[in-house]
């Protein structure tokens, strides 16, 4: 058996050179009359390993050995197509935009059964985690815990129907397989991979694998959007930072009780704004060409009063940007574009738009941060609400500490956090559920929480589990400086509110509400050093700030 892989060249690939990388010629693969393809090999000289430095002081370095790489690529041609079958290191010496994105995920889905799959690469594309899932013996997709709504599927390893097209197969953006199939007859097999491609049959099986997808970084069409992007934000730059469909956020879950502010620079003129958003990214460089180097080039600053740097981050990760091009609608987020089929999108915005909106109007920020604000929210009630943000529920077990709410009162649990990223707000959401979850079915959930409460809004403890919560409400409050009337989320935010919702709902809560907290427009405006002050140089930055 031998075993490939093998990454199927786009269509406007036509020559052999147009997808190799590097300067190396082509060596025809023939054998008489016959052309199997031509196949290009990066020569590389024998190095000592990389463990060898270790035992140098005692042994012969000739005595250790060498170890050498081998990369090579054998470019086949098939029905006006090209396939490139890579060796070793040979996917390195391919254009990263020259070959088709998930061509070897199709590939498999379109040629296994639903109850044959073994491995399933997945990624939580709000959290940002990358997981692996396998089974001893073939599985249906479920039964590997993906949430159709909230994971990507990367990449799937299982077993096809047909014996012809191989033992098993794996697919990404690259097919690997298992044939019996040699030099000669490897042409015939890529013909039907390249048939298993263009079907469509992978729909009906696996329908919600077209939901999102995330686009290679530095393929064809990531390319192609990052130049819409680089449109967009040229327009910004005309309009002081105000354009459709683009804003900055916070890509990273931060502790505001040591943040001051934000800053795009270190120049001592610049000032410091209470968040990101890309009028102060135009304030700071009002002459600069906002292209993709520019963006990655730059860098956003979390700062304390003092202007000391307690993060930063990429511009290009700071940046949400929702989009349309060609019917089909594309997401910036942390770094990462996607494409959302429209059926998708359109359901998760018809749920957000129903999502009911908190009846009582919260008082507008114009604090330090969140638990300044918590803390007047509680003392300006007139005892209506009580204080419970930063008091910790130790309950152990998977969750370890728990936060109620942030503000308490009447049945009504409040959580506030400042506009951010999707992840951002999606750990403000997952806070709210697992506490949800937690009141309904854990009574010493509810006896630690009425340690830290407010007797006056003591929780009743004579119940039985699971709890019947059909008189709670879960409210969602999100710090926004935005004008704009109501409240917008981010696309993957608005995914994860309606999970979270959806999962409230069914175990019995009797609403859950979004309430948009403004900002006063004061606090927005970019403040300067108070006189006297000098920011900190970046060495003394980097050593006071980093954690």
């Amino acid at each position: 058996m031998n075993n490939y892989t093998v990454y199927l060249l786009r269509e406007d690939i036509k020559t052999d050179c147009d997808a190799i990388a590097v300067e190396v010629a082509g060596i025809p693969v023939v054998d008489g009359a016959s052309h199997y393809g031509t196949m290009f090999v990066k020569p590389t000289a024998p190095r000592e390993p990389k463990w060898s430095p270790l035992f140098t002081p005692f042994v012969d370095k000739k005595k250790l050995g060498h170890v050498q790489s081998s990369a090579a690529v054998l470019i086949v041609p098939v029905d006006k197509r090209l396939f490139a079958v890579t060796f070793g290191q040979g996917r390195h010496l391919l254009k990263p935009e020259a070959f088709e994105e998930r061509f070897g995920l199709l590939v498999t889905l379109n040629s296994v059964r639903q109850d044959a799959l073994r491995s399933v690469d997945k990624r939580a594309f709000v959290d940002d985690q990358n997981s692996r899932v396998q089974t001893s013996q073939a599985s249906a997709a479920l039964e590997f815990g993906i949430d159709i709504e909230r994971d990507l599927i990367r990449g799937i390893v299982g077993y096809p129907d047909a014996p012809e097209m191989g033992r098993r197969l794996s697919g990404s953006d690259a097919l690997n397989f298992t044939s019996k199939a040699d030099i000669p007859e490897l042409r015939r097999q890529l013909r039907r991979y390249l048939r298993a491609y263009s079907s469509t049959d992978y729909k009906e099986k696996f329908p919600w694998v077209d939901q999102v997808r995330q686009l290679r970084p530095k393929g064809q069409r990531a390319v192609e959007l990052d130049a819409l992007l680089v449109e967009k934000l040229k327009t910004a730059w005309q309009q002081g930072g105000r354009v459709e469909g683009c804003w900055l956020a916070i890509p990273d879950v931060v502790d505001w009780t040591r943040i001051a502010g934000f800053k795009f620079t270190r120049k001592k003129n610049e000032g410091m704004s209470s968040d990101l958003h890309l009028p102060g990214l135009v304030q700071a460089y009002p002459d600069a060409e906002p292209n993709i180097e520019f963006l990655r080039s730059r860098q956003a600053f979390a700062v304390d009063e003092e202007q000391w740097t307690i993060d930063d981050w990429q511009i290009y990760r700071c940046i949400h940007c929702e989009l349309e091009d060609g019917g089909k609608s594309y997401v910036l987020s942390a770094g990462n574009w996607f494409e959302v089929h429209d059926d998708f999108a359109a359901s998760i915005e018809e749920f957000y738009a129903n999502i009911a909106k908190f009846p009582l109007e919260l008082p507008i920020y114009n604090h330090n941060d969140e638990a300044a604000y918590n803390q007047a929210l509680v003392d300006e009630s007139n005892g209506a609400w009580c204080l419970m943000d930063r008091k910790l529920l130790n309950v152990g077990g998977v969750h370890d500490k728990v936060e109620f709410c942030d503000v308490y009162g009447a049945k009504t649990l409040l959580h506030i956090k400042h506009y951010g990223s999707s992840s951002v707000l999606g750990h403000l959401f997952n806070q709210g559920l697992v506490s949800a979850e937690l009141l309904k079915s854990d009574k010493s959930f509810v006896q630690l929480a009425n340690e830290k409460i407010d007797p006056a809004h003591a929780l009743d403890l004579s119940f039985d589990v699971p709890r019947d919560v059909t008189d709670y409400k879960v409210v969602f409050g999100v710090i926004s400086q935005s004008e704009a009337s109501g409240l917008h989320l981010p696309f993957f935010a608005k995914v994860v509110v309606k999970s979270v919702c959806t999962r409230i709902l069914e175990r019995g809560f009797g609403e859950v509400m979004l309430a948009k907290i403004s900002v006063d427009q004061d606090k927005v405006k970019v403040k300067k050093l108070p006189p006297g002050k000098k920011p900190a140089k970046r060495g003394q930055m980097m050593a006071r700030g980093s954690h």
